[in-house]
């Protein structure tokens, strides 16, 4: 093809010329895994084809060339997004994977030589998820200090969740010595320790805990399926404790629906715990699981409920697909599974003034700004932001922020990165927001903005997130399917479990957990009927 070119570039026909340069760089870009008009592809290559009835001893090669480029875009082909390694359905041993792209998809391929081969859906829209891919590791080349850890305190519930994670109730685990939690404590200030796993309510101790958290200097997050906050005392006495924010299990308002994924219709209680974290001014976090042909519609109501004037202590919703892990694989919930990209897909339908450019446009922002502060980041959690009007209505970052200008600093950044390192691409990141980022609108955030931006740098505490902001996240916790090594190195979570000990990467905490489930053969103790 080299000689083919050279050939080409001495001669001053622009029929045979101008075609084939332009199909050569499309080709080139097509294979890379950039993003190609497949139509105008198509288009070069008919051109080239005709130009070449008339190119003497060089249609035949020219022809050969089109063929080669005909077959490329005939067959259900895929471009190779990057290699990394998965773990097998069945066995759950580490194979060898492959992001593809398919004119309509992304996907996971692994190949088990054991088992055969796996596919996991990424995305639908291959355009959104291959350039946010790309992107992400390009700002996410080194492995940043861990800030943040998931303390499993108990492996048992006052609930039996035919979807929980951990499992509960199954194994005869004891309660998690703390004395790891307490070297982390007397080792690192400023991180993020999210008490949970599978109850932390469970334990008595938890106020204890709470305080010797904050008494560390660290932010106390605490996880939990609210039954015990709906008793006012109790809350009461966490609150007193210290504990900064609340991260509640909230599937949303049909009742029925909680009973799929909960085993009980667990509403009201969940209300009552609102009311209760409400009163006493605890910022809290909204976990709504959505399951496929379940509750996608509670997607959008959950958002409005957060959006009300006197619901400004929620400072987070985070809608979480649900995920082949502990229960829910007994469930035989497989076919329920999403990944963020269709809760995406379901907010932006279901709230047209979030387009999906700008959710991609503010998560490159957010890669860009973590890589800078060199915090760790997964590309299985995504986010946006809205602002609250006070009056129960609401208006997308969009409208704050020039997205657009956003993107460009982002792309700017990683330029800079690859190029000149981390000092020179961060100043240029904060130069290019400041001359080209701002809107008029913007001035009336600015206060709550570089408040976000501070928080973004010491851990996120979402007590000190403004009143007007309300943070949404789309996030799929890592199982066996969707197990991707390369991110799994910059899970956001490390954990501290009994049966794993400390380990820095949540993702590969929950795949080894799922292996030794697999291996002891013990199932959850209740079943469910879908809905």
């Amino acid at each position: 093809m080299e000689d083919l070119a050279s050939t080409l570039s001495g001669l001053d026909d622009k029929r045979l010329t101008a075609p084939f340069k332009h199909l050569q760089r499309a080709v080139a870009a097509l294979e890379a895994g950039e993003d190609v008009d497949l139509d105008e592809l198509g288009t070069l290559e008919l051109a080239l084809r005709m130009a070449a009835r008339d190119a003497g001893d060089l249609e035949t090669e020219l022809l050969d060339y089109c063929d080669a480029v005909s077959g490329l875009l005939a067959r259900e082909d895929f471009r190779i997004v990057r290699t990394t390694e998965g773990r097998c359905n069945q066995c759950l041993e580490p194979v060898d994977a492959e992001v593809r792209r398919y004119e309509d998809r992304i996907t996971l391929h692994k190949e088990c030589k054991t088992c055969g081969p796996t596919i996991q859906l990424m995305s639908k829209d291959p355009s959104y998820w291959a350039d946010l891919d790309k992107y992400y590791f390009r700002v996410n080349g080194e492995n940043y200090p861990q800030r943040d850890y998931i303390v499993r305190m108990t492996e048992t519930c006052n609930l039996q969740c035919p979807i929980c994670l951990a499992k509960a109730n199954t194994e005869d685990t004891p309660d998690l010595d703390l004395s790891g939690l307490e070297k982390l404590l007397s080792e690192r200030r400023g991180i993020k320790i999210d008490l949970m796993a599978a109850e932390p309510t469970i334990r008595k101790d938890l106020p204890e805990w709470i305080r010797k958290v904050k008494a560390s200097g660290n932010i106390a997050a605490l996880h939990t399926n609210g039954i015990r906050l709906a008793k006012y005392e109790y809350a009461k006495e966490l609150h007193e404790a210290g504990v900064d924010e609340v991260f509640l299990q909230f599937d949303g308002f049909d009742d029925d629906a909680n009973e799929v994924l909960r085993g009980r219709k667990l509403l009201d209680t969940r209300m009552k715990a609102l009311e209760n974290l409400r009163k006493l001014g605890i910022a809290t976090s909204l976990i709504v699981v959505i399951a496929r042909g379940l509750n996608e519609e509670q997607i959008s109501k959950t958002f409005h409920f957060a959006t009300q004037p006197e619901n400004s202590f929620i400072k987070e919703v985070f809608f979480m697909g649900l995920r082949m892990l502990g229960s829910a694989k007994d469930a035989g919930l497989g076919d329920q599974t999403l990944m963020p990209d269709e809760l995406l897909t379901h907010l932006t339908e279901q709230e047209p003034r979030i387009r999906r450019s700008d959710i991609k446009a503010f998560n490159k922002l957010y890669f860009a700004m973590l890589s800078a502060l060199r915090v760790k980041k997964c590309l299985y959690v995504q986010h946006y932001l809205v602002f609250r009007d006070g009056d129960g209505g609401w208006e997308p970052v969009s409208n704050v922020l020039d997205l657009r200008a956003g993107e460009n600093a982002a792309d700017s950044y990683a330029d800079r990165l690859e190029r000149r390192g981390r000092i020179l691409a961060t100043a240029g990141l904060a130069g290019s927001l400041a001359a080209q980022g701002l809107k008029p609108t913007t001035w009336g955030h600015l206060r709550d903005l570089h408040q976000l931006e501070r928080l973004t740098s010491h851990g996120m505490n979402l007590r000190e997130v403004p009143k007007s902001a309300l943070l949404l996240g789309f996030i799929t916790a890592c199982d066996p399917e969707n197990f991707d090594a390369q991110v799994a190195i910059n899970c956001g979570k490390g954990e501290l479990s009994v049966d794993g000990g400390f380990i820095e990467s949540g993702a590969v905490a929950n795949v080894n957990r799922e292996a030794r489930f697999a291996e002891s053969g013990k199932v959850a103790p209740t079943r469910r009927t879908k809905k």
